[in-house]
């Protein structure tokens, strides 16, 4: 079996397994190959049961419980489950598979900031005018197939679409971390790289505190620990909500002037500059900074 036929297969299956048909089905044929395989296993287990449970629980359940599954099988296939993408799974991607550190508010607000950035970006799309190509719930193709995933686009699964914002627009930028310290600027910084990619709002973020502040960071698009501990001190000179305010302000203006610029250099964006502005800047209510506290 070929590399790309092992990933088609795993596609396949990640695919499957939410339904609990293939998880009933899978379980039942688990259990008749123990049976099978380990007999004697089985009959030890029975006998070393309490007294008291043997009497409730028939000596032949053992036999019946794949037909008890399979048909069990049966009837949650017939019950309605909605479409994979329409499927919430983000608090167990970040508390278990994808981000065992994650916790708490953290989860909480990423899973607020990318359920709006999926609103906001919708379905599957493939605009011609879009140098990104295919596109589904935000995340491009080529940034589906860097993070594993071979099947379609149309039929990305939203689990996985939540699991790519997460690492890589939230994680890997250095953003979570400022999320218990302000997280409607976080939530900015992350609505524009999901739209632009890291470098730019990184940088303009670390400007902001250069500015507002009289900090000297480098601005080099890179937010480490020394980004945070600046801001950090900013809030402390300028007060909490007040700094929020202000660097959302920035951003938006950097964003803004930013747009203006790639459709100047490129008419082919036009079509897309309204919706950018509109979605895309200001799109932080700033009343959320209020709850921001230093």
């Amino acid at each position: 079996m070929t590399l790309d036929a092992l990933r088609r297969a795993r596609s396949l299956w990640l695919r499957a397994w939410p339904l609990w048909s293939v998880r009933m089905s899978a379980l039942g044929a688990l259990l008749t190959a123990f049976a099978a395989a380990a007999p004697d296993t089985l009959l030890q287990i029975w006998n070393g049961l309490p007294d008291e449970v043997r009497s409730i629980v028939p000596e032949s359940i053992a036999h019946v419980i794949p037909t008890l599954l399979f048909v069990a099988t049966i009837v949650v296939r017939l019950i309605p489950q909605r479409p994979a993408a329409e499927r919430q799974s983000l608090w167990k991607s970040i508390s278990g598979k994808v981000a065992p550190k994650a916790a708490g508010g953290i989860a909480a607000a990423a899973i607020a900031m990318i359920a709006s950035v999926i609103a906001v970006e919708g379905g599957y799309v493939n605009h011609p005018n879009d140098p990104g190509g295919e596109t589904h719930m935000g995340i491009t193709k080529a940034v589906a197939v860097q993070n594993g995933y071979v099947g379609p686009m149309r039929t990305l699964p939203r689990d996985v679409a939540e699991s790519i914002y997460y690492r890589r627009y939230l994680v890997q930028p250095g953003y979570a971390a400022l999320v218990p310290i302000d997280a409607a600027v976080t939530e900015e910084l992350f609505d524009t790289t999901v739209n632009m990619g890291p470098a730019r709002p990184s940088k303009w973020f670390q400007q902001s505190i250069n500015i507002l502040c009289g900090a000297q960071l480098v601005t080099d698009g890179r937010v480490g620990p020394g980004t945070i501990a600046a801001y950090r001190a900013c809030q402390g000179a300028l007060g909490a909500n007040n700094l929020c305010v202000a660097t959302l302000n920035n951003l938006d203006a950097a964003q803004g002037t930013e747009y203006a610029r790639l459709v100047r250099m490129n008419p082919r964006l036009k079509v897309f500059y309204n919706g950018w502005v509109a979605h895309r800047v200001g799109n932080v209510d700033r009343r959320k900074c209020s709850a921001v506290t230093s």
